[in-house]
């Protein structure tokens, strides 16, 4: 290689490692077209809890034995702060696959979480309404009118 192509390398690594995490790719429902998020008022709707939860810890699962190392998910172990709509309370344990279409939580957050259920287990729909808090504070304004007017 060259000094000017090692210097393009150089630089486009420096700019890669600069760049924010990828959020998930979220498809419109029957087309190939990215952007979607769930509407509010669909997912206060669908979700079979929504709750403001403690991230408490994480983890990390090794389930495929052809790859060792690798991490195919992890459990977060939640505790539930405030229930705005199911049963859940006390401590919850979301299923976080280790993709790009994992929710994204740290240890000590408070986020308001649309929680879903499937065989696979409890877990958080990245491309749904769940945010970090204080963040999420105008969401769950919305939530709370939507809840009532369920009601």
């Amino acid at each position: 290689m060259n000094l000017k192509t090692v210097s393009a390398v150089s630089l486009l690594l420096v700019l890669v490692a600069h760049l924010p995490a990828a959020n998930a790719v979220c498809f419109y429902p029957g087309t190939a077209r990215s952007g979607y998020n769930i509407p509010l008022k669909t997912e206060v709707r669908t979700a079979e809890a929504i709750v403001i939860g403690r991230v408490l810890s994480e983890q990390q699962l090794q389930e495929d034995a052809d790859d060792p190392d690798g991490v195919t998910a992890s459990n977060v172990t939640i505790e539930v702060l405030k229930k705005l709509k199911g049963t859940l309370s006390g401590v919850i344990v979301v299923r976080n696959e280790n993709t790009s279409s994992r929710y994204p939580m740290s240890i000590g957050e408070e986020h308001i979480l649309f929680v879903s259920r499937t065989k696979r287990g409890t877990w958080i729909d990245s491309c749904g309404n769940s945010e970090v808090m204080p963040d999420g504070e105008q969401v769950v304004k919305e939530v709370r009118t939507q809840l009532r007017a369920l009601n």
